[in-house]
């Protein structure tokens, strides 16, 4: 195995608890503009569904970290090919939010773009 791979996956798994972070951020300011009476009960309640809805998909992704071995993979390629056939399947066949999957398509090529740049050599 590469190390190259365990580090891409662990990468993938920290952009993806950042992005959970940014969901619940965005929760917690739909939240005080209802607060602030900016926005309708029925306005808050719909957005509060739709990234609540987003966090369980992002939630689901996580799993897919966890259960590929990325000593099974010779190359990040090969992993991330893996990684977004299994994303692709669960989004495919759920109703998640069609944003969740660009959304992890966006943090992949962070990553990506991330570990080709060599900024930062995973250690041996």
């Amino acid at each position: 195995m590469s190390t190259s791979v365990s580090h891409f996956a662990r990468l993938v798994r920290v952009e993806l608890e950042d992005l959970l972070d940014d969901i619940k951020c965005r929760i917690s300011r739909n939240d005080a503009r209802f607060e602030r009476e900016e926005i309708t009960s029925y306005v808050h309640m719909e957005n509060n569904a739709l990234l609540k809805h987003e966090l369980e998909s992002i939630g689901r992704f996580g799993s897919i970290v966890d259960g590929i071995d990325p000593s099974n993979y010779k190359d990040t390629a090969a992993y991330e090919d893996q990684f977004l056939a299994r994303a692709g399947a669960l989004t495919g066949d759920s109703d998640d939010p069609g944003a969740v999957f660009v959304l992890l398509k966006r943090k992949l090529d962070k990553v990506r773009a991330y570990i080709s740049s060599g900024e930062l050599e995973p250690e041996s």
